[in-house]
């Protein structure tokens, strides 16, 4: 790092412009030599915007936050890196926000402070003796899944392979396994936790166990930073995947009768419906109802004859398909090698490509209606017709997830049916104009089927044009987060908008 970059860093302007705000003279800005001493004691890289990489690493998942670049970025090798730049931070009164994977919807994993990026703490070791793993807070969802299969064991977790463990686990975590072994959160064992004080705790049922409750749900860089985190695994198996395809005309009798089967499945299936469509012409929306089973193959085959047989019209297409466990959690994957399987933020061979999303999300407690469900698709063929693409998924929850008692853990939707996930996604590059009606979009849709919704958000489909978000994510557990922060980031160094206000 040359002189230039502590100059630039070290100026009022580019610090208070950094911050938003002004800065009180009780707070002094870092001089060169205070970067200098950063630097000198971190084992990590610090990269300044005219380093090498910068470009690359500082750019989430979400595209549409592009615009949104860093003063510096920390990218943390060890615990003790963490404390140096937490410690710098509060020194200087500097916003500072930490990334897992860089999936956050809203840009809440972005800033123009200082990006503390967890990437290089992606260690994942199994305990054989105790079927358990401690995995790196930076640590991708498809890593986890490639090591831990080749030695038959896996956790509860999502399909998108660039996403980050720390950040699915705190905001709960659901996957094709959660109705069998419940949520990330639930596999969550213990966590290593740097307070914005610079303490190192060890967080379980046992030791700070008030923490470990906020971190099960309660949303991740609210407390602290996250650096390793402990999971009960199960022993993989066989998956089986059940797909129907459904024209957008049939789609109203098919989706009640999904409801209505759907709510009696053996906790061992997981059940998805989902509506996907392009807005281009001659491409007709179509509705997707998939079953899926960790095991227990008879099981669903059973319950697949079944539900064909009650069938008020005939799928388009329908396949039966039978994969290796690894295979199937590592479908984004195929045909490359897993340093290959990353967004260009996570590797220098990366293959994957980013996208521009806008997303929001609802709870229902109980089966929609049928004007519900035809509010919710003349949406669909409304968009379709205006040339507009998105994506609504209605996921069965239940099972393993709501057998967890709804004080045990700050994920605050446990009696829900189902869930809802509205999406937009785009190419990068997408202008803003565009991307900014999709996000009204996305959150119209809360609105619109709010007579028929519990009126909850999930914290991970983050949605910033969500009014009351703190009653929406949390529910009657925002209180407790609240007596949290109060506790462990009283002065908010942690903040970001909709981010959990000390009591």
């Amino acid at each position: 790092m040359d002189r230039r970059h502590f100059l630039t860093l070290s100026s009022a302007a580019a610090l208070a412009a950094v911050s938003g705000c002004q800065f009180s003279p009780a707070h002094s800005l870092p001089e060169s030599s205070d970067w200098q001493q950063l630097k000198a004691d971190f084992s990590g890289q610090l990269l300044f915007p005219s380093d090498a990489g910068f470009s690359r690493f500082y750019k989430a998942a979400n595209s549409r936050y592009d615009s949104i670049i860093p003063a510096v970025i920390a990218r943390c090798a060890t615990t003790a890196d963490v404390q140096q730049v937490l410690a710098f931070a509060r020194r200087f009164q500097l916003p500072i926000t930490g990334r897992s994977g860089g999936h956050n919807y809203a840009g809440y994993s972005s800033t123009k402070g200082i990006l503390l990026d967890l990437a290089l703490m992606a260690d994942i070791q199994l305990e054989p003796e105790e079927d358990t793993a401690w995995i790196g807070a930076g640590a991708k969802l498809g890593d986890i899944y490639d090591q831990l299969s080749q030695k038959g064991r896996s956790i509860p977790g999502g399909s998108c392979v660039g996403v980050g463990i720390a950040g699915l686990t705190q905001g709960g975590g659901f996957g094709i396994a959660d109705r069998l072994y419940g949520l990330t959160c639930d596999a969550l064992l213990e966590a290593e936790v740097v307070t914005v004080d610079g303490d190192v705790l060890r967080c379980n049922e046992q030791h700070n166990a008030d923490l470990f409750w906020g971190l099960r749900g309660g949303g991740g860089g609210q407390f602290g930073i996250v650096t390793r985190l402990k999971f009960q695994t199960f022993a993989t198996a066989d998956i089986l995947s059940c797909h129907a395809y459904f024209a957008l005309k049939d789609a109203l009798p098919v989706l009640n009768l999904w409801q209505h089967w759907s709510r009696q499945l053996p906790e061992a299936l997981w059940s998805q419906a989902a509506l996907w469509w392009s807005g281009e012409q001659g491409h007709q929306p179509q509705l997707q109802i998939r079953v899926i089973s960790v095991g227990q193959i008879k099981l669903l085959q059973q319950q697949w004859v079944n539900w064909l047989r009650r069938l008020p019209v005939q799928p388009v297409e329908q396949d039966v398909v039978l994969h290796n466990y690894r295979e199937y959690m590592l479908t984004d994957c195929a045909g490359l090698e897993m340093p290959e399987c990353k967004l260009p933020h996570q590797s220098e061979q990366a293959k994957l490509k980013r996208v521009a999303m806008a997303g929001s999300s609802d709870f229902f407690n109980k089966v929609i209606s049928r004007a519900g469900l035809e509010a919710l698709l003349e949406q669909v063929q409304q968009r379709q017709q205006q040339g507009l693409s998105g994506g609504i998924l209605l996921t069965l929850m239940g099972g393993a997830i709501s057998s967890v008692p709804a004080e045990q853990t700050a994920f605050a939707h446990r009696d829900a049916l189902f869930s809802a996930q509205y999406l937009v996604s785009r190419p990068v590059g997408s202008p803003e104009a565009e991307l900014k009606r999709a996000s009204v979009w996305v959150n119209q849709m809360r609105s619109m089927m709010q007579p028929y919704s519990t009126g909850g958000a999930y914290l991970n489909y983050t949605d910033a044009l969500i009014k009351n978000w703190s009653a929406a994510y949390y529910g009657a557990h925002y209180e407790k987060l609240q007596q949290l922060k109060s506790r462990y980031d009283p002065e908010q160094l942690l903040r970001f908008s909709q981010g959990i206000q000390p009591a």
